[in-house]
């Protein structure tokens, strides 16, 4: 390996901890002031950077060979990963408090290892990284052991920086299996659709019903949609708006009442999902509902009631249903 120079800030602002070894190093380096900090280095080996924002506010500026690679502000809790090739010049700007914790490999240690070879060809950037354990794990390690002044030694250092080097090679390069689950079959589908029904007048935890057939909730529901079209949530909604329209026949019943009956939280819960799925809210609905009840029998609804009754449904009817009165 080959450090040709570093510019640093007033030591005083900045505090490192360095531990190196035939084929690699590993460097936390820890931002303490607000205030703008500047470090450049050319090196000949392999680097691996993750930046640590230490407040809300962290703006840092990465550039390879002199070029903008990134500028992204503001970053919280960032977890920011940069890989940079050998023989690239790095130089980074921060302003705030942060942390930047570096693993420097020599390629020529791994030069057996063909997804490690590739990993030091390009220049990347990439936040998806926190999402393998393992690599979490490491990082974790790794940053752990340079705050706690290198308890374990070289060798775990070593080790444990290879072992994070070769992880993040793989899960860069590896593309992601694609998820094709096959549709539920009709007895299980039946199985789900009926337990839906029963149970409409509450929330149904994603794995209390993907345990019925004997599925994870993941797998449940991309099976679901497959052989319904629509998600379970979004299923629930429809089949609870289609109970609703039945039971709002009953004059009876307030909306509050139906609300609640069919598993919404309230009123309005009701009449967002309502409107959404029927175009027009429950008040509505049922209003039509009575104006098609009253011009197909209008005396013997009247008939039941006082006739000053009647005049004001056929006055509601005129408003609901322009120009059906007339027929």
């Amino acid at each position: 390996m080959e450090e040709q120079g570093e510019h640093e800030v007033p030591v005083d602002t900045v505090q490192e901890a360095q531990l190196s070894w035939a084929g690699g190093s590993v460097r936390l380096r820890t931002q303490c002031a607000y205030s703008l900090h500047h470090c450049a280095f050319p090196r000949q080996d392999l680097a691996v950077g993750i930046v640590f924002a230490l407040e809300p506010v962290c703006e840092p500026n990465w550039l390879i060979g002199g070029d903008l690679t990134t500028h992204k502000v503001p970053i919280v809790l960032s977890r920011d990963l940069i890989v940079v090739p050998p023989g690239h010049e790095f130089e980074a700007q921060c302003r705030s408090a942060g942390q930047g914790l570096w693993i420097f490999i020599d390629p020529r240690t791994m030069a057996g290892d063909e997804g490690v070879r590739s990993l030091a060809e390009h220049v990347r950037i990439d936040a998806s990284w926190m999402r393998d354990r393992l690599l979490a794990t490491m990082v974790a390690e790794i940053r752990r052991e340079c705050l706690n002044g290198f308890p374990r030694g070289q060798v775990f250092l070593e080790r444990a920086a290879l072992i994070f080097v070769t992880q993040l090679a793989y899960f860069l390069d590896c593309p992601e299996p694609q998820f094709k689950p096959a549709p539920l079959s009709d007895g299980k589908l039946q199985i789900v659709l009926d337990y839906f029904e029963r149970n409409l007048n509450r929330n149904i935890a994603l794995s209390e019903v993907s345990d019925l057939v004997d599925l994870t909730p993941r797998y449940f529901c991309a099976a679901f949609k497959k052989a319904t079209g629509r998600s379970p949530h979004q299923f629930q909604i429809e089949r609870r708006v289609e109970r609703a329209k039945a039971l709002l026949n009953n004059p009876n019943l307030s909306l509050v009442d139906i609300a609640l009956m069919v598993g919404f939280s309230s009123q309005s819960h009701l009449s967002d999902c309502f409107r959404r799925i029927q175009g027009v809210t429950p008040a509505r609905y049922r209003a039509e509902i009575r104006a098609a009840h009253l011009l197909e029998n209008p005396i013997g609804i009247a008939g039941s009631q006082e006739l000053k009754f009647a005049h004001a449904e056929f006055k509601l009817l005129e408003e609901v249903l322009p120009g059906r009165t007339q027929a």
